[in-house]
């Protein structure tokens, strides 16, 4: 198996309820041509299953939500993206926005007479090559580039018209109709304040445009879900209790009444994965029973749950794989689901209906579960992917980002390819990881402390138990892999024969003010700013202790990347170039920090091979 697998591969995204209670979602393939100028680039298009898939077009589609005698969906229109509606009855699909600025999310009413938009309307940004003035913050966002100056507004679709429904000084960030498509809710923070800390409010507005707060400030908003009765809402929450490893709360909240508190979780499919493209509807939603239905992880595997307005919680689908998105079609529940050694399938009740890359993939073998049991009292959860043949095997640590996702039940391509090239890989889920439980999940500040205390345990652990070299030990991981691959090169010398840091933190200060994210995400991790305990973020900071390195490093980082900007990839590289440390910097035009997930198919490639000529170099 090689890197150019990827050409091959097919995602499935998206699933929603199709016309007939069929399953509606999107394909997506690689298109690659003989001409060398053109690269290869994806192609997402409807399709519907029928006892067989059956494509409904053949253009660019996304995002699609079936309702009356139409389907609808996303597609670009010079650059942006515009609403498109299919009719069931056959034609060509009709465009319905005209948005200068594009459209950012929609969501058809129940019986599909209104739809709400969002969209900045009109506004037209500078071009690139114009000066731009800012006096908020975020500027700038990972996938987005600069952002736009005005903010995020409501828009109602009806009749064939379109006028504007709702405003506020912040951008609305999600919508949810009741069961009538009488009214809406929805999420925006009130202040520039509240979006630099990440808090936000819930509202509703009816149709005529009169908007009232229902509650919120503290903290984030999403996964609104209007109930049955349309007496209230269920939503997820929290008020940064434990800083960024704040797990979610499930909230009944009716109209005029206090809320309960329903269920709490690593709510979502937080498990690493590289392959999936598109968008995955994990949130809340009311089934045919009356229940409430969404996706948890838990314990490396992501579960669907079932949890009803009493507080009842109950499982549905999980361990053994994991669900990635789920849809009522009819009253059937249809969900794709993918595992250790399989992308995404559309199953029914267990049973695999469909599975795009069944010609495809070479039967992979599913990596061996392991555990490292601290003196501390608490057991690290782990897997180590072995190659064929005796061994010892050069072994690779292989370390998620985040640091509040987890790795489980889904395919990471990367690491089988690793480990077909004869590299057994040692990874898992050290303190910080989701899934099992708050405590678990929270490091309160000490990063590079009991993480690293768990990811060693963890490799040793893998190093007494299976047939591995312990003279030729190699570390990498990406994002927060990439800040760990920093620190545990700094801070044991000598350890590591080789690594491969992927866009990753070096220096914290730089990335206070350079990151997308950088001051709230700063402050909910280590409770510190350049001015409020700065010596804090010095001694976090790899970079304090790179004269300690001796490991050759291959420092991989993409030029746009806004969430780990390339200064911190730059300052790496150039350190221990000046040290003298054997070092090569793999720098991408035109990505971000999605490269590995979802960059330029050619781009994802090249990436693969230079970790695979790495480790032949430094680590065979």
């Amino acid at each position: 198996m090689k890197p150019e697998i990827l050409y091959q591969l097919r995602f499935l995204s998206e699933l929603t309820e199709g016309p007939g209670g069929r399953p509606l979602f999107v394909l997506t393939d690689i298109e690659r041509t003989e001409k060398s100028e053109e690269s290869p680039k994806y192609r997402s298009r409807l399709a519907v299953w029928e006892d067989g898939l059956r494509l409904l077009t053949q253009g660019e589609a996304r995002t699609p939500q079936w309702a009356g005698e139409y389907i609808y969906f996303t597609r670009k229109v010079e650059k942006v993206a515009q609403l498109f509606r299919l009719p069931l009855r056959g034609g060509e699909p009709e465009q319905v926005t005209h948005f200068k600025a594009g459209l950012e999310g929609y969501k058809v009413s129940p019986d599909g007479s209104k739809i709400a938009l969002l969209s900045r309307g009109d506004y037209e940004a500078p071009k690139p090559d114009q000066p731009r003035t800012y006096q908020t913050w975020p500027f700038k966002f990972e996938q987005r580039g600069l952002l736009p100056q005005v903010p995020r507004a409501l828009y109602l679709w009806q009749g064939g018209e379109t006028r504007l429904l709702a405003q506020q000084p912040e951008d609305i960030e999600e919508v949810a109709w009741s069961p009538a498509g009488d009214f809406l809710v929805f999420t925006a923070s009130a202040t520039p304040q509240e979006r630099w800390a990440w808090k936000q409010r819930c509202y509703r507005v009816n149709l005529a445009g009169q908007v009232e707060e229902l509650f919120g400030g503290v903290g984030p908003i999403s996964g609104l879900a209007v109930t049955p009765d349309a007496g209230g809402l269920v939503y997820l929450a929290h008020a940064w209790e434990f800083g960024g490893a704040t797990e979610a709360r499930l909230y009944h909240h009716p109209f005029g009444g206090g809320f309960t508190q329903l269920a709490e979780g690593a709510f979502g499919n937080t498990i690493n994965s590289d392959c999936r493209y598109g968008g995955y509807f994990q949130a809340p939603r009311f089934g045919p029973d009356g229940a409430i239905y969404l996706v948890e992880t838990y314990k490396g595997s992501a579960r669907l749950s079932r949890v009803s307005l009493a507080g009842e919680i109950g499982k549905v689908h999980g361990i053994g794989e994991s669900v990635l998105a789920y849809a009522f079609c009819g009253r059937e529940l249809y969900t794709l689901t993918e595992s250790f050694t399989h992308p995404a399938r559309l199953t029914r009740g267990g049973e695999v209906l469909f599975d795009p890359n069944a010609e495809v993939l070479p039967s992979l073998p599913a990596p061996k579960p392991i555990a490292w049991h601290s003196p501390e009292g608490h057991s690290v959860p782990g897997w180590v992917l072995l190659p064929e043949g005796a061994g010892p095997h050069p072994t690779i640590l292989y370390i998620h980002g985040g640091p509040h996702t987890a790795f489980g039940d889904a395919l990471m391509l990367q690491l089988q390819l690793f480990r077909a090239s004869g590299y057994a890989v040692v990874y898992g889920n050290p303190r910080g990881s989701t899934g099992y439980g708050q405590d678990y999940t929270r490091l309160d500040g000490r990063w590079g402390e009991i993480d690293e205390a768990d990811l060693l345990g963890l490799l040793e652990e893998a190093l007494s138990r299976f047939p591995l070299d312990r003279g030729r030990v190699g570390v990498a991981g990406g994002s927060y892999g990439g800040y760990m691959t920093n620190w545990l090169t700094a801070h044991n010398p000598g350890r590591f024969k080789a690594a491969v840091t992927d866009r990753s933190i070096c220096n914290w200060t730089s990335f206070f003010g350079a990151s997308d994210i950088g001051p709230r995400f700063t402050w909910l991790q280590l409770a510190a700013t350049p001015w409020e305990r700065p010596e804090v973020l010095w001694q976090k900071s790899p970079l304090s202790l790179v004269h300690q390195v001796k490991t050759p490093t291959l420092v991989v980082h993409s030029e746009q990347d806004h969430r780990c900007p390339i200064d911190q990839g730059e300052t790496w590289y150039t350190a221990l170039l000046h040290l003298g440390v054997p070092a090569r910097f793999f720098r991408v035009p035109e990505e971000g920090h999605e490269l590995s997930r979802s960059g330029r198919p050619d781009r994802r490639v090249a990436r693969l091979e230079a970790y695979l000529e790495w480790w032949e170099a430094h680590l065979r």
